[in-house]
């Protein structure tokens, strides 16, 4: 384990560097639970992670020293527990800027948090989050992104990284700079409370957004479109003539 800094504020003032980890949040959630004092915006870096997790449990796989793994330490104890979804706008709203600046405008957030180039997974977003009474006491949030890995499973469908995308590798470490920077900037939107615009430029580079797609929805295929997020974050898709809500799990894309 080393520690390594880059000149923050407080997001990335405190890198924690691991060889090999089963999962960076179960690692930064294990030091919350031991009492370790950590700082806000403390990152925990790892060079390989062997049991990495997305979204409602699902595995997130990646070729050691290929790509960027990590989870950041946030204390939103300013934000409404009711409002936690405006978090994961704005995360996913910070990865989506500092990577259109790299690739483009073909970068968008595949609800809830997922982040597409063009009709391919470039990487993706758990937030785990503690609640105290009406507190939203400290938000784990692990990040993993696809940089310099080409080969992928045969079962793993549209995927792609940075380096499948510019022909060329990229430094994982000035990506998490440029990263940290980024998180910083929208963090601090959110903690200024401009909840509105969060929500607004969340929607404006939804993947999909105001296009007719296919769906999958209990088990049927549906054509629709998306149209926005509520504030609860469910996703709002027009079918057969009406505006209909869907939370996570409920809906799929059809590829």
């Amino acid at each position: 384990m080393q520690n390594n800094t880059f000149s923050r504020l407080f997001v990335g003032q405190n890198i924690v560097v691991l060889k090999r980890v089963d999962s960076t949040n179960n690692y930064l959630k294990n030091e919350l639970s031991n009492s370790t004092p950590l700082p806000e915006g403390t990152v925990i870096l790892a060079e390989e992670q062997f049991a990495g997790r997305g979204q409602v449990n699902n595995i997130w796989y990646s070729e050691p020293g290929k790509n960027l793994t990590f989870s950041l330490l946030l204390l939103p104890v300013f934000l409404n527990p009711e409002k936690q979804f405006l978090l994961n706008q704005s995360i996913s709203l910070a990865i989506n800027d500092a990577l259109a600046i790299i690739i483009g405008a073909g970068v968008k957030i595949k609800w809830p948090n997922d982040i597409y180039v063009n009709n391919d997974k470039l990487g993706g977003i758990l937030i785990e989050s503690s609640i105290r009474g009406s507190v939203l006491k400290h938000a784990v949030i692990g990040i993993g992104l696809n940089i310099n890995q080409l080969n992928f499973s045969s079962d793993i469908k549209n995927v792609t990284s940075l380096k499948k995308i510019l022909h060329q590798d990229y430094d994982i470490l000035v990506l998490l700079n440029e990263l940290c920077k980024s998180i910083e900037n929208r963090y601090l939107q959110l903690r200024d409370g401009n909840f509105d615009l969060i929500r607004q430029e969340y929607i404006r580079n939804l993947y999909r957004l105001n296009e007719k797609a296919r769906f999958n929805i209990k088990g049927h295929d549906v054509e629709g479109m998306i149209t926005g997020v509520d504030e609860n974050g469910l996703l709002e898709v027009f079918i057969d003539e009406e505006i209909r809500k869907y939370n996570f799990k409920e809906i799929a894309f059809v590829f």
